[in-house]
């Protein structure tokens, strides 16, 4: 091994005099991270190698938590003890959700490490951490990471804690009633108590609302699940009804509540489970396929208008073209069911519901082929359609609308969708002013 390690540092060594009077001038080292470290080829001096034994951390023991009045601070009571060989450390306290969302540990010590955080050089048996602004009733990390007698940042420690609720002023309850509920649309009454300041409403798909939050809350700066049902749901402050158009048919959905005080005092979550109607039935998901008029023009574009028609036994369908000439260098009829058979998630045009007349991209004088596959209430798919068309040469001189992104291969784009029934949307994120904890400056005092 140290022969080897001999020679790799002669190797490196002679790799920078060969810099040095060849093109390249910069040595850079890259971390697992993704973060880059350079250097001039003519500053180095060696490049060497060394071993640590054992682990190098600041360990972390969670004491309590302090509220503060007003005029004094919210402060975390912690105890810290570096391990054998562990020079320094440097501490922080972030969301949760934002130490969940760095993943690895490198990437949380590379995090403080870059962090200008200050150095401690020795242990706490009972330190105070303030200079945060702490939001009741979330969970927060506390992170460590230490360094060795090299000053390289190495392991990192965590703990993980959930600050107090706050006492609300008064009665901050909320009741509601499903008023009308359809295959695409739900309507829920709410009246709010005496104590409610404001309320907060939006829809999630079942099961999604808090893996949403832990992905994108730290990012779009929410620092409660509360936070993100606030920013892009309806917002009310009296007895308001409020409907929720153009979801999946025979789709599980929760309605996510968020009240808070007069001080902005957040209530527990209310969460309302409800379920759209389903349409179909229990026989043979048919699809029939009308070609259309062939409209654009050469500067703006050309498009092809497919309508997809589902018969009274399906319940979803899902609809393509293809060029032919595509289909017979790389598609059989066998892989076209199992591809639409496939889900899609990201597109939001995938899974359609009742007649979808679509506007495709397409050529003038061109073969194409429309597909269209059902499934019926039972999840059982029926038999695949086929259209063979080719378009005209000349179309009718209609200017298109904007396309949606190119998907690969001989597959066109859709331009614009047309459906007799509704479909689940995505809300416009909206960022947040700042990214809570708030630092106004991170102090560790105590023993």
């Amino acid at each position: 091994m140290k022969k080897t390690f001999l020679s790799l540092i002669a190797f490196l060594a002679g790799m920078v005099s060969l810099f040095a009077q060849t093109n390249p001038n910069r040595v850079l080292l890259t971390d697992k991270t993704g973060n880059t470290t350079g250097f001039l080829a003519e500053r180095l001096d060696s490049i060497w190698f060394a071993r640590v034994e054992g682990r190098i951390a600041a360990e972390i023991e969670y004491l309590g938590f302090t509220q503060g009045d007003g005029t004094t601070p919210d402060k975390v009571q912690v105890a810290i003890t570096r391990t054998s060989g562990c020079e320094a450390f440097r501490i922080d306290c972030l969301l949760k959700s934002r130490a969940d969302l760095m993943g690895t540990e490198a990437a949380l010590a590379a995090y403080l490490d870059q962090s200008g955080s200050e150095y401690y050089w020795q242990d706490f048996t009972g330190a105070d951490l303030s200079g945060y602004e702490f939001t009741p009733d979330v969970e927060y990390s506390i992170v460590t990471v230490g360094y060795d007698k090299y000053g390289i940042a190495c392991g990192v420690e965590r703990v993980d804690f959930r600050t107090p609720k706050k006492p609300l002023v008064g009665d901050c309850t909320i009741t509601y009633d499903v008023t009308e509920k359809t295959m695409d649309a739900v309507t829920i009454s709410f009246t709010p108590a005496s104590g409610v300041a404001g309320y907060a409403a939006c829809m999630f798909n079942a099961g999604q609302a808090e893996e949403q939050f832990e992905q994108m809350g730290a990012m779009f700066g929410f620092t409660t699940l509360g936070d993100y049902v606030k920013a892009f749901g309806f917002n009310g402050t009296e007895a308001q009804t409020f409907t929720w158009t153009s979801n999946d048919p025979g789709t599980d959905y929760e309605i996510y509540v968020q009240a808070w005080d007069v001080n902005g005092t957040y209530a527990d979550m209310l969460v309302i489970p409800v379920t759209t109607d389903n349409i179909g039935g229990t026989g043979v998901a048919e699809m029939t396929i009308e070609i259309g008029a062939f409209q654009g023009d050469a500067i703006n574009g050309y498009y092809q208008i497919v309508t997809y028609t589902p018969n009274e036994h399906t319940s979803m369908h899902r609809d393509i073209i293809i060029e032919k000439e595509g289909y017979d260098k790389e598609w059989t009829e066998d892989k076209i069911t199992e591809y639409l058979k496939t889900d899609i998630p990201e597109d939001p045009y995938w899974n359609q519901y009742g007649v979808d007349e679509a506007y495709w991209n397409a050529d003038p004088s061109t073969d194409y082929i429309a597909f269209s596959i059902g499934v019926n209430i039972n999840d059982e798919w029926g038999p695949l359609e086929r259209v063979d068309f080719t378009t005209p040469a000349s179309p009718a001189n209609v200017a298109p609308t904007a396309t949606s992104p190119e998907p690969a291969g001989s597959l066109p784009a859709r331009v614009v969708r047309h459906t007799t029934d509704g479909k689940a949307f995505l809300h416009t994120m909206v960022r947040a002013k700042t990214l809570n904890p708030t630092a106004t400056g991170l102090h560790l005092t105590g023993d």
